[in-house]
C-alpha cells in the first residue's frame, strides 16, 4: 500500500483529488461503484471486503480507470468482528499518509418471516451491519481526529427499510433504523472536529444481493419506484459523491434518501 513517501502529486483532477478514501464492501454492488465514481474523481481508493479474490478482482478494474499518481488499494477483511475491525484499522493507522472519506457500505439482509427468523440469522445480521457499522466508523472518527484534514467525511449506507414496514425484512430494517440515529449521533458529536457524518438510503437497488433474494429485482424496483425503474449502484454512487466531496462542507447529520420516489407510498 502506498505512503505519504511515495504518493505522487500528479493525480488525476477531480472533486476528490489526493484525497483517500476507503469503501467497505467494495468488491461489488453499491461499494464497487461508488469506489469507482471516487476513483473517476481523482482520489485514491482503498477497497475492503472479506472475499480476497473478488476484492482483487474490483481492484484491478479500479487501476484501469485510475489517473497518474493515483493510488488502488485491497485489504480483506471481516468486519462482523471486533479483530477484523482492529487488524484493518491498525494497517490503515500505519499505511495511509490521511483518511478524508470514510464509506459504510458492508451489510446483508434475509427475507424471512418475523415467527421464522433464527437467533443465529438475528445475531449475523445485527453483528455485521450494526455493530461491525458503528465500529468501523468510530475506529474512522478516531483517525480522522489524530491525522486533521481540510475534507473529511463519513457515509454509512443505511435504506429506506429503516422507516415503515415490509413484512420479511425485520433483522436487516432493525439494523437500518439503528444505523440513523448512530449517524446522527455521531454527527452532532464529531462537528467541533470538523468530521461530517451522513447517512445515505438507497430503495431497491439491482445488486448481487438484491438478485441473489429475487431474481426479478429489476422488475419489482420499476412497480415500486414513481419513476419506473429500479436504482442503479451509480445511482447510489452520484449520491456518495455529493455527501463527501467539499461542496457539501455545511452538511451533516442527514440521511439523503435515493430511491426514485419508492418511499414515497
Amino acid at each position: 500500500m502506498a505512503t505519504a513517501e511515495d504518493h505522487s502529486s500528479t493525480a488525476a483532477t477531480g472533486l476528490l483529488r489526493d484525497q483517500w478514501a476507503v469503501v467497505t464492501g467494495g468488491s461489488k454492488g453499491i461499494g464497487f461503484a461508488i469506489a469507482e465514481r471516487f476513483v473517476g474523481e481523482g482520489a485514491n481508493v482503498v477497497i475492503v471486503a472479506r472475499d480476497k479474490a473478488a476484492l482483487d478482482d474490483a481492484a484491478e478494474r479500479l487501476r484501469t480507470r485510475a489517473g497518474d499518481g493515483q493510488r488502488i488499494e485491497s485489504l480483506a477483511a471481516d468486519l462482523s468482528g471486533r479483530a477484523g475491525v482492529d487488524e484493518l484499522f491498525d494497517r490503515l493507522t500505519h499505511e495511509l499518509p490521511a483518511l478524508n472519506i470514510f464509506v459504510a457500505n458492508v451489510g446483508y439482509g434475509i427475507f424471512r418471516p418475523f415467527l421464522e427468523v433464527t437467533d443465529e440469522e438475528w445475531d449475523g445480521i445485527i453483528s455485521t451491519n450494526l455493530t461491525g457499522t458503528f465500529r468501523c466508523t468510530q475506529a474512522a472518527a478516531r483517525l480522522m481526529r489524530d491525522r486533521p484534514a481540510d475534507n473529511r467525511a463519513i457515509v454509512v449506507i443505511s435504506s429506506i427499510r429503516a422507516e415503515g414496514t415490509r413484512p420479511g425484512t425485520l433483522p436487516y430494517s432493525t439494523t437500518k433504523a439503528g444505523l440513523n440515529q448512530l449517524v446522527r449521533v455521531a454527527a452532532y458529536e464529531l462537528a467541533p472536529l470538523g468530521i461530517r457524518v451522513n447517512a445515505l438510503s438507497p430503495g431497491l437497488v439491482v445488486t448481487p444481493m438484491s438478485l441473489s433474494n429475487n431474481p426479478k429485482a429489476a422488475e419489482l424496483g420499476a412497480e415500486l419506484a414513481p419513476l419506473n425503474r429500479a436504482g442503479m449502484p451509480s445511482d447510489i454512487a452520484e449520491g456518495a459523491l455529493y455527501l463527501c466531496n467539499p461542496a457539501a462542507s455545511f452538511v451533516t447529520g442527514t440521511n439523503l434518501v435515493v430511491d426514485g420516489g419508492e418511499s414515497l407510498w
